[in-house]
This record gives C-alpha cells, sequence and structure tokens, in this order.
C-alpha cells in the first residue's frame, strides 16, 4: 500500500517542515516529503491520498528508556501512585486483599505525595496483612516495604547478612521493612511469576497502548526471563515494535548466543547494549551525591557492584569488545564518576563511535556539563520525573538548580534523549514534553527552574532523531526524509499551534508502522 498523506504540516526533522508525506509499506521507507503542489503531481502514483486537514506528522515517537515487559503489568498490581495518607494505604490493599492473590506487590507511592507523614513500615503491613506476603515499591523502583512473611518467604530473613545497613534497614536492632537496591531486587525475584499466556496477552494490550502513543520504537531495559515473551510476540507476526534490547552487563559471556538466538529477527529487535546501575534513586537517598543530604550524615551510594570492582572490570571489557554501555547514574557525583570514566575509556581503548550513555544525568555539576559534548556521552533523560523530584531535591539537596537541567546539555552541544522510564511514570510522550516545556512540578505552579523549560523543537528532536542516534540508527529512522523507515504518526492537531497545557492532553489521530496503519 503507498499511501500519501496531504495538506498537513509535516516536521521532518528539527527546524524543517513539508505540507505532505507519502511512504510504502511494501518497502517500509519515506517516498516523498515536499509540498502539496509537489504532492498533487504524484498523487496518482499511490494507491491512496489522506487530506489531513492540517494535521502535524512526525516521526513515531521512540520511548528512549523504559522497562517494558516489567511495566506492562503495573496496571494489574497494588495501584497506589495517588496515595497520600495512611487511610488511602489501607484502603487499596485491603481492595486488592480481595482478589485472593499470593503475595501483594506494586504500589509505585512517591513520598511527595504524602501528607501525613505515612511511612508504610512493617509493623502497619504486619497490622494488616499477616496472613499474605506484600512488597509496596516506591515510584522509583529502588526501595521498598516489605512485611515480615514477604520478607520470610523471599528468603531476606535467612540471608540478611548478605546485604548492607544501607539496603536493609534497621533501626534501634530492629527490621523496619524498608529494602533498598539489592534487598529490594532479592525480594521481587521471589514473587512467583503470572501464567506465560496472561504475561503475553498484557504485553500485547502493552504494545497496543503504545501504539496509541504514537510510540513504534523503544529502548528497553531487558532481563533474561523477558526473552521468552520477546520471542513468542515476534513469532506470531503481529509484533509491531522496535526494540533496543539492554540487557545486564553481566550478560557479556551470553551476548553472542542471544543474539544468534533472535538473528531471525534482527534488526526489529537488536541486543547491541549493555546496561548497569552506578547508583540508587533521589527519593530512596541512595543517588551517589558530591555533597551529603540535608539532614543526613551521608550522600547516597554506589551500588554494590561498583564498590566490588565488578563494574569496572566489566566496563572494560565490554567496551574492548565494541558493545554500547547505558548506565543508570542520578546522584552528580555518579554522573562526574561516569565521565571520568568515559574519559579513561578514550585514553585506554582510544577514541570511537561508542556513544556511552548516562541514563538519567538527574544531577549535573556545572563544570560537567561540557564533557557531555567533549566526551560524545549521550544524556538519556525523563521529564515527567520532576513530578516529584522537585520537591524532593528541595527537601533533600543543598543545591537543588542542579536538578533536570537539560537546556544546559543542548548549550553546550551535547546529545540528549528523551523517554519516561515506564513504569515509574506513565509511558505517555506528550506528558513528557509538558514537563519538559514547563517544569511544573509538584508544588511548582510556575514551574521548578523554569529558565531551564525546553522549546517543543528541542523535544520532538530528543524524542525522534536523538533517540535514533543513541542507538545507531540516525541513518534509517528518526526524521521522514525520503529513504527513512516510514514510521509515522499523526498528531489531532497542530501541537505548535497549542500551549503546553493543550500539548500534555494531546491525541494520535493515526500511527504507521513501516508505512502500515495500525488499527487499535
Amino acid at each position: 500500500m503507498k499511501t500519501l498523506l496531504t495538506n498537513s504540516k509535516v516536521f521532518v526533522k528539527s527546524k524543517t517542515f513539508a505540507d505532505a508525506v507519502g511512504f510504502d509499506s511494501s518497502t517500509g521507507v519515506i517516498k516523498f516529503a515536499g509540498s502539496n503542489e509537489q504532492a498533487k503531481t504524484i498523487a496518482k502514483e499511490y494507491d491512496e491520498v489522506v487530506d489531513l486537514a492540517g494535521r502535524l506528522v512526525i516521526p513515531a515517537f521512540t520511548e528512549g528508556h523504559c522497562h517494558f515487559i516489567e511495566g506492562s503489568f503495573v496496571n494489574s498490581q497494588l495501584d497506589l501512585r495517588d496515595a497520600s495518607c495512611r487511610k488511602d494505604f489501607v484502603d487499596a490493599i485491603a481492595n486488592y486483599k480481595t482478589l485472593g492473590r499470593e503475595w501483594i506487590f506494586g504500589g509505585y507511592f512517591t513520598d511527595a505525595n504524602i501528607t501525613d507523614g505515612f511511612r508504610p513500615t512493617v509493623e502497619f503491613l504486619d497490622e494488616i496483612c499477616p496472613d499474605v506476603a506484600v512488597v509496596i515499591s516506591r515510584f522509583d523502583i529502588h526501595s521498598a516495604f516489605a512485611n515480615t512473611l514477604a520478607m520470610k518467604l523471599s528468603g531476606l530473613l535467612d540471608n540478611q547478612s548478605n546485604f548492607t545497613a544501607d539496603e536493609v534497614i534497621v533501626q534501634s536492632g530492629k527490621l523496619t521493612g524498608e529494602l533498598k537496591e539489592r534487598a529490594h531486587n532479592f525480594v521481587m525475584e521471589k514473587i512467583p511469576p503470572a501464567p506465560f499466556a496472561e504475561r503475553l496477552d498484557v504485553v500485547f494490550n502493552q504494545m497496543n497502548k503504545l501504539h496509541s502513543l504514537g510510540i513504534t520504537s523503544i529502548s528497553d531495559i531487558t532481563l533474561i526471563p523477558d526473552l521468552e515473551i520477546y520471542k513468542a510476540l515476534l513469532e506470531s507476526g503481529m509484533f509491531k515494535l522496535r526494540v533496543d534490547a539492554r540487557l545486564r552487563f553481566e550478560e557479556l559471556k551470553n551476548l553472542e548466543s542471544i543474539r544468534e538466538d533472535f538473528a531471525q529477527y534482527h534488526p526489529q529487535i537488536k541486543f547491541d547494549s549493555l546496561k548497569a546501575f552506578y547508583d540508587g534513586s533521589l527519593s530512596s537517598r541512595t543517588s551517589y551525591m558530591h555533597d551529603k543530604f540535608k539532614h543526613e550524615n551521608h550522600n547516597g551510594i554506589r551500588t554494590e557492584f561498583v564498590n566490588c570492582g565488578d563494574f569496572e572490570k566489566y566496563a572494560f571489557e565490554i567496551d574492548k569488545a565494541g558493545v554500547q554501555m547505558s548506565i543508570h547514574a542520578i546522584g552528580d557525583k555518579a554522573v562526574t564518576d561516569l565521565l571520568d570514566l568515559a574519559e579513561e575509556l578514550n585514553k585506554r581503548n582510544g577514541k570511537c563511535d561508542r556513544r556511552f550513555r548516562i541514563e538519567h544525568a538527574q544531577h549535573i555539576q556545572p563544570r560537567d556539563f561540557r564533557r557531555f559534548a567533549e566526551l560524545d556521552v549521550i544524556a538519556s533523560v525523563q521529564p515527567t520525573h520532576l513530578y516529584s523530584d522537585a520537591k524532593t531535591a528541595t527537601e533533600l539537596l543543598t543545591d537543588d538548580s542542579l536538578e533536570h537541567n537539560y537546556p544546559e546539555l543542548l548549550n553546550h552541544g551535547a546529545k540528549l534523549c528523551l523517554g519516561t522510564d515506564f513504569p515509574v511514570v506513565g509511558e505517555n510522550p506528550f506528558e513528557t514534553i509538558y514537563f519538559a516545556m514547563t517544569r511544573k512540578a509538584k508544588g511548582f505552579d510556575r514551574g521548578f527552574h523554569p529558565e531551564y523549560n525546553m522549546t517543543l523543537d528541542e523535544c520532538l528532536n530528543a524524542y525522534t532523531f536523538a533517540n535514533a542516534f543513541a542507538t545507531y540508527e540516525e541513518n534509517t529512522r528518526g526524521t521522514l526524509e525520503p529513504g527513512m523507515l516510514a514510521d509515522v504518526a499523526v498528531i489531532d492537531g497542530d501541537l505548535f499551534e497549542m500551549n503546553p497545557d493543550e500539548i500534555r492532553n494531546a491525541n494520535v489521530y493515526a500511527t504507521y508502522f513501516g508505512g502500515e496503519k495500525i488499527e487499535n
């Protein structure tokens, strides 16, 4: 099917527009981008000509950082994202308990929403749920609160000595139920998975939701158990996403066999990058900072993977193998350390097109902004985190102006990619753009450091071309130039004529994957 979209505003690429765009689903690429007058002269070459009545056409969004498979199950879990007091926790857990599940988990609450100082301690959870295992995660998925039964069934009580005092929180000699980083992961990994068929259906539904938001590509933080889901999705022939799968550093030894196993589906899914955690999160006070947190005698933590020396060993081995690295860093000291690492990689292994990625890069010291550009380090950021991080930053940091300063990166010529970190926050790209343009975080109606607002053009470029560049695909997708993949999103209206509040509530009129219209 050859399709020509006319009478529209086509965002071909940053600061470049056209009136019409044509593509061919048999080849999956863009054939034409130009004026309405030019389109009229070639209209007979197309099977269908669609008058879009002034709607905006953009390259389909790439979700720059998500946990796709894991995130797909969030809506079937306990939901405490809007919880603001003790009663909200009691009611939500009681309602979920009626489902008769063996474990109660999920939550994704944020401390920034709590108005009565409530914390879901082990005593609280044991009181209301003594007979069901409960694990309630914070929205950042770096820490949680568990009841005694969950800690017992998971084996944490028998293995507590394997974790540090920063990971299993104890007060007055007693467990508080708060678990961070490795301890949190240890318990979560022991929760029995849902049946495979149920998991597959949930992920298909999530794919359809991404399509409804104009998303056709993702950079996914992929776990080994996710691979069987991806295999089944791809074998079905109905999977319409391009996946940049980022496995953990430790999978370097298995990378070639995994690539071979998925070779027939390349490049729709590819395994060209490995991921590691350098520090934790701001809300859990585990982000690794230059300065101590307010009213605390510590400056966060580096993960045990870093502290034991394995991170550095793997980093040089991975880089030498020519594999891209994506490294989680929230705190400014973590960011500085990783920029130092990028510099050392240049010295040891020579300069090359490694496209080293720092995921989140949430706090950056002024002296480090220029180093992103100088070292060709990509900043993969998530503006929607501002919703809760702004308030948390003012409460915990001595200098909250370090928080989410994206324009300074762009001013220095650094590559900036946008994403959500779904399911930490919702997957809606329009919500992301809204927060990047306004910084209207919780408690900051006029914007949290509004001098750092981004423009719409910057946001769209970061969500399309820059995300393609960050996965070495800038020559095949991310713009609507002829020869590029026909992954296209048609917006119901013109974002450039909308105010940020209207952009936040924008809708997608149609999504095309390789020139094929996706029917939701």
